[in-house]
């Protein structure tokens, strides 16, 4: 245990970053290696090493490189991405009820999902249609919470968490208004915002990669001032902290990492609520290691979760946003329930 420069304590928990890895491992080869048709692990490791090229045909290497990596893949992607989110505006509010869709990201995206399938974009844009559009309205979602929020340069946090909260509530509304005047797409609609990793492919896993990186990137950076936010605003200012500046820089990079992959899967709820939580009260408040650690945690619940959302009632497939919910809503009571009897 060591004290940081900002005057709190930070645990570190060498188990723990050892279990993960573990877990990241492991999780890999069961996603890989598991699903409607199992691949034995001595093939798994044959058709790694072959590559994803072939003249053999074998059906297990083109189920493992054509649908399976990219899957994975791309449940480790957003995974990280919303541990790592959630981990920072829940250090940017002081608040762990703060999750990645507090600014209206998931509404927005879902907007633009959905007025692209009630009104055929597809014909335009062809399979990018809806990442695209989905992208775009997660950032306007984000950009019309900034401007309600922000006075004379200023941020108020309070009046941010409030207007993400009004704008979800009224892009809910209009989805649910487009869903009643277009019935005959609304099983589409359901589906995709349940959140689901089966459109995955090694483009969506190339176009949502950089940006989340990126993101991520740029979130860790602020890991100090985020420590620094955890004494208040004014604190963090009397600390050196640029307190407007930061925020935005904090702001736009989660919603740039969580549109990302939203973009491309539909809404996933719990993942970026409750990891970085967990991750705290094992590792401590120090985001200079709760937020790399979150992203590995991150990845390996999604990955095992949409694991459980293939092979769970296979050959039928559950959208894994549904999964994520089943398991993620109690767990999260349980811990309201333990932090209340310890009088937190």
């Amino acid at each position: 245990m060591e004290a940081n420069r900002n005057g709190f304590k930070a645990k570190f928990s060498p188990l723990f970053l050892t279990v993960s890895g573990a877990v990241f491992i492991i999780s890999m080869l069961l996603g890989l290696s598991l699903g409607s048709v199992p691949i034995p692990l001595k093939d798994l490791a044959k058709a790694l090493l072959a590559g994803p090229v072939t003249d053999d045909g074998e059906t297990g290497h083109i189920i493992l490189w054509t649908l399976r990596f990219p899957r994975v893949l791309m449940a480790f992607i957003e995974g990280a991405s919303l541990g790592v989110a959630g981990a920072a505006m829940q250090g940017l509010f002081r608040n762990p009820m703060a999750d990645p869709y507090v600014l209206g990201v998931s509404s927005g995206a879902s907007l633009g999902a959905v007025l692209g399938i009630v009104f055929g974009a597809g014909r335009v844009l062809g399979l990018w249609s809806l990442p695209v559009l989905a992208f775009f309205g997660a950032f306007a979602s984000t950009g019309v919470v900034y401007l309600l929020s922000t006075k004379n340069g200023r941020t108020d946090t309070w009046t941010l968490l409030l207007s993400g909260i009004a704008v979800s509530s009224l892009v809910s509304s209009l989805i649910a208004f487009l869903m009643v005047f277009f019935r005959q797409r609304v099983e589409e609609i359901v589906f995709w915002t349940m959140g689901g990793l089966s459109r995955s492919s090694w483009k969506a896993v190339g176009s949502a990669l950089p940006y989340a990186a990126i993101g991520m990137g740029v979130l860790w950076a602020q890991s100090k001032a985020l420590n620094a936010f955890s004494f208040g605003e004014e604190a963090a200012f009397h600390m050196g902290v640029s307190v407007e500046k930061v925020k935005r820089r904090i702001l736009w990079a989660s919603s740039l990492t969580t549109a990302s992959c939203v973009a491309f899967t539909g809404p996933v709820g719990f993942v970026g609520l409750i990891v970085p939580h967990v991750v705290r009260m094992i590792m401590g408040p120090d985001h200079r290691w709760l937020i790399p650690v979150s992203a590995l945690a991150g990845g390996n619940t999604l990955v095992l979760a949409d694991l459980l959302a293939r092979t769970m009632v296979s050959p039928l497939e559950i959208p894994v946003g549904v999964i994520t919910s089943l398991f993620g809503a109690p767990f999260f009571l349980y811990l309201l329930v333990k932090v209340r009897k310890r009088g937190i």
